[in-house]
């Protein structure tokens, strides 16, 4: 069986590659818990190099210019984002694309990306509210994907909610309503913000950004997997009914998913 696992998937229009937002957003990360400390660091899934510490890792690793060419002419530079991984304790892994500005001036989003073991004891809700606040993101999702949810997709839609992938431009819409959700430009229209309120729905506002939880704490994913379908259902009716791609979800869990899981 499956450990169930922790998701972290942002997308932001800021321009994520400057050194200082790097700082931001790995220090947030490391206040967190001891245990979510990064062990390894690379540019792809090949990992060699060790994380040193904060300053080394923002000036090494979190931007690193690409230059693009076309018949040996300099028209442009992108920069590629890091990749981090841990194996020990809490093992857990990480990512940053960075955005592109094309020459129209226009910017795709930015992906910030983060994966762990599942554990009650670290406050993820925490990290991904400083995230938020810190990327002013377009979409972002705070999941905790068990056994239920673990199965072989059956579906692209629900390939694309395992792995945290939004829709964009070239599919409106977003795969799943995941535990916490921040809906930011081009999706905070669509929430009835005083309606999910009076149906006793956690919600609030991170500057710009709309964060809406399905329930009161993470851990009802795991440990109380009926109860969390059932709100997740009641939300949804607050939502037009083709914004998620997924309108109904597992009606029963798998044996371990409503159980307490503390690894």
């Amino acid at each position: 069986m499956a450990r169930p696992n922790v998701l972290i998937s942002i997308e932001a229009t800021k321009e994520t590659e400057v050194r200082s937002y790097g700082a931001q957003f790995m220090q947030s990360l490391l206040d967190e818990d001891p245990r979510l400390v990064p062990e390894l660091v690379s540019t792809s899934e090949r990992f060699r190099d060790p994380f040193v510490d904060l300053d080394t890792f923002v000036k090494d690793w979190w931007a690193i210019p690409i230059k693009t060419y076309v018949d040996d002419r300099l028209v442009g530079q992108r920069f590629g984002g890091p990749h981090w991984k841990r194996r020990s304790a809490l093992a857990n892994r990480g990512m940053v694309a960075h955005g592109l500005t094309n020459l129209k001036g226009q910017r795709t989003p930015s992906t910030l990306w983060f994966q762990s073991r599942w554990d009650r004891s670290v406050d993820f809700f925490h990290l991904f509210e400083a995230w938020v606040e810190q990327a002013n993101p377009d979409i972002g999702m705070l999941h905790v994907f068990g056994n239920a949810e673990l199965v072989e997709p059956r579906s692209n839609a629900a390939t694309s909610f395992s792995v945290g992938s939004f829709g964009g431009k070239a599919k409106p819409g977003l795969p799943n309503m995941g535990w916490a959700m921040a809906y930011g430009t081009g999706f905070a229209h669509e929430v009835n913000f005083v309606g999910i309120e009076n149906a006793k729905f956690p919600i609030h506002r991170v500057n710009d950004v709309v964060v809406v939880r399905i329930t009161e704490n993470l851990a009802d994913v795991v440990e109380n997997f009926h109860f969390f379908l059932k709100r997740r259902a009641e939300l949804k009716q607050f939502f037009r009914s083709d914004l998620f791609w997924i309108r109904e979800g597992p009606t029963e869990p798998q044996a371990g998913d409503s159980v307490r899981s503390d690894a």
